[in-house]
Formats: structure tokens, C-alpha cells, sequence
């Protein structure tokens, strides 16, 4: 079997708002076989940034374009060929937007190779330990900053049968004792039975962070997340040491590398890798052996189609614990529309996928609705 083609397609709703909403833009990533199977992947970063990096020609050893090093590559040959990418990369890669690239032609490959076994993902991972998986409702904050607002959220996923709830971006990171009392009245509101999340989206003062980390314990909040630059490994390690609140970051890193300054150097005891950005399942399955060796918790982050749900449930079912999937919650056509069989939870729980491969087909309807040229 050999790759023919690796087609990067980006679907963008007719409206992106700037708000923190990473999925109103995407990049489809197919791979293509000479026997007919194609494998589909998802890279979670700016679409048309990882569509240069996938599309462009060769410039030099290391800093070529995506496509040429696997047009007539075996595909099942993943580690080969991640390392491949890695290697002619070099010059421009290593992070960011071509280890986001990385990441979608990684779950592809992981896709045709489950297809050709004729088994999921996570069989081919070492196996399930869990056919469903808890998840938390991921919603974005009300812009309004009105307590009924978010109140009104809350009770909603409650009423929806989530057991778990976060709150991100929006009216939060403005002021950390208005953020508390917030989080307090939902707290009251939804009963003790429920975790709750909160994520403050970009950095706020060292000095708020410890504040909240101090405030929202007392509402037994679950964990607070990137409340300080993913760069701030000192103030991280600060913060780590003084708060019974736990912290959680890592949604923005890509590689292994950054997770081991997080954990070892950050105090960091819950890390939020994204499967399509920090190198793919291959690098996700190699960062969470690393955090498992530490004992830190592995919660990826998940905001984005159901390729990355489903890339995501894959690799979570194997870990021995990690308590929540991720679960964008907003009414995003791209979000919920994107599977001829969309993946949705029931009662809290979602299944994991049994299906070949990922387990999904794509609804080519609203591929083509939301096609763009780039």
C-alpha cells in the first residue's frame, strides 16, 4: 500500500467571531492510498497557516512541505514516518504550526491503519480499559456579565444529564473576586454532585491566579485552567505550590518536550495535550507514558470536530486515569455536524468508538457546504 495523495481541505463558517471558539475554522486532512483507503485526520490550529506547511514544495533538507515526504510512502509505517516529518522540518517545525500539521496527518495514518487491521484505534493502543467515557460539558463564558447568564448555562447542562461543567473565556479574567462569586453561585445553584471547571482562557496576574486558586477551592472547583502565560514556568511553579485549587494547562504546547519543563519544572499535576496539535496520537500515547511515570493526570483538550472527539476517545480509553473527555457543547454546525454519525453523550457518558479505524465517516454534505478556497 502506498499514499497517492494528502488532501488538506479547510472549512470555515460564513462568520468567525473573535471570541475563544477554535472551531468556526478547520483543516480537513484526508491521505489517500493506491488501494482505496483514506484516512481522515484534523489539525486544530489556523487552517490556512498548516495548509502552506502540508501543500508547500521543498525548500531545503529540513524545511519541506508536508505532502512530498509521504506521496508513495507505506502508510502503516506511522513511526517512520512521523520521524521523517519531524526530521525535514527542522528548520521552520519542531513546534507550533507544523507539529499541528504533524498531528492530522498522524491520526490519518492511525485511521487507515485501523481500517486495514479491520480494528479501532484503541485495540491497536494495547486495547480499552473503558467502553464509555465520563465528559464535561465545555461551554464558553457569557460575554454578559450578568450572574443569570452563566447561572442559565449551568442549569442547562445540568438539566442535559452532565455530571461535569467548565466555563471559559468570555466575561472571566476581568476580576477574580467577581469570577469566585460567579463560580460560587453556580456551585449553589447546581448542588454538590457536580464538578465544575473554569478556565480563564489568556494569562491574568500571578497575583489573581493565586487569589483564585485560593477562592475557588472553597466552591470545590475541579481545576482552573491557564490562568498564566504557557511560557510562565516560574510563576506556574509558584502558583502550584500555594493553591488546593488544581491547575491544569498544556492545550497550547505541541511535543512532548514542553509537558516535561510543565511537570517538572511547573509543579504541574494535570496536563491538557490536544491530540491535534502536539504531534498527533503517537506523540499524545508518548506524553501520556511520560505523565503517568510522574503520576500527573492526562485530560486532553478537546475543542474542536468530532475527528478530534473521536482521535481523542481513542487514545483516553487506554489511560489507566484520566476522569473526563472534553465536550464543546456550543451549537457550531462544524461541531456537531461535521460525522454522517455524530458522536454525542448520553447521560454524561459517550461511547468510544468500535468501528474500524476512528470509527467515523465524514457527512460530506456539510464538507462541501463549508469548503472554502484558500
Amino acid at each position: 500500500m502506498r499514499i497517492t495523495d494528502v488532501e488538506s481541505i479547510i472549512l470555515r463558517l460564513p462568520e468567525v467571531r473573535e471570541i475563544g471558539d477554535g472551531c468556526q475554522s478547520i483543516l480537513l486532512i484526508k491521505v489517500h492510498t493506491d488501494e482505496g483507503i483514506t484516512g481522515i485526520g484534523e489539525a486544530h490550529t489556523n487552517p490556512m497557516i498548516s495548509k502552506a506547511v502540508l501543500d508547500s514544495p521543498l525548500c531545503s533538507v529540513s524545511a519541506s512541505g508536508l505532502k512530498r515526504l509521504l506521496v508513495g510512502e507505506d502508510p502503516l509505517a506511522i513511526n517512520r514516518l512521523w520521524d521523517k516529518m519531524y526530521k525535514h522540518t527542522q528548520t521552520y517545525g519542531r513546534r507550533g504550526a507544523a507539529m499541528h500539521a504533524i498531528s492530522g496527518i498522524d491520526i490519518a495514518l492511525w485511521d487507515i491503519l485501523g481500517k486495514v487491521a479491520g480494528q479501532p484505534v484503541h485495540a491497536l493502543l494495547g486495547g480499552a480499559r473503558k467502553s464509555r467515557h465520563a465528559v464535561y460539558a465545555s461551554d464558553l463564558a457569557p460575554t454578559d456579565p450578568s450572574p443569570e447568564a452563566m447561572l442559565e448555562q449551568a442549569r442547562g447542562h445540568i438539566a442535559a444529564g452532565y455530571c461535569a461543567m467548565k466555563f471559559g473565556w468570555g466575561s472571566l479574567g476581568a476580576d477574580p473576586r467577581s469570577d469566585a462569586r460567579q463560580i460560587g453561585r453556580i456551585r449553589q445553584a447546581i448542588g454538590d454532585d457536580a464538578d465544575i471547571m473554569v478556565d480563564m482562557g489568556f494569562a491574568v496576574p500571578l497575583e489573581d491566579a493565586i487569589y483564585l486558586g485560593n477562592a475557588l477551592a472553597e466552591h470545590r472547583v475541579f481545576f482552573l485552567e491557564e490562568p498564566l502565560s504557557p511560557d510562565d514556568l516560574s510563576g506556574f511553579a509558584r502558583l502550584t505550590a500555594v493553591s488546593p485549587t488544581p491547575i491544569a494547562t498544556g492545550e497550547k504546547e505541541s511535543t512532548q518536550y514542553p509537558y516535561i519543563d510543565l511537570m517538572d519544572r511547573g509543579g504541574l499535576r494535570i496536563i491538557q495535550p490536544d491530540v491535534a496539535r502536539v504531534g498527533g496520537i503517537s506523540e499524545t500515547i508518548r506524553i501520556a507514558a511520560l505523565a503517568e511515570s510522574r503520576g500527573v493526570r492526562v485530560i486532553p483538550h478537546c475543542w474542536s470536530t468530532d475527528i478530534l472527539v473521536a482521535a481523542t476517545l481513542h487514545v483516553i480509553a487506554t489511560l489507566r486515569d484520566c476522569p473526563y473527555l472534553e465536550y464543546n457543547v456550543t451549537a457550531n454546525p462544524l461541531r456537531t455536524d461535521l460525522l454522517a454519525e455524530p458522536l454525542r453523550p448520553l447521560g454524561g457518558e459517550i461511547d468510544v468508538p468500535t468501528a474500524p479505524g476512528l470509527g467515523i465517516s465524514l457527512n460530506e454534505d456539510t464538507v462541501a457546504k463549508y469548503r472554502i478556497d484558500s
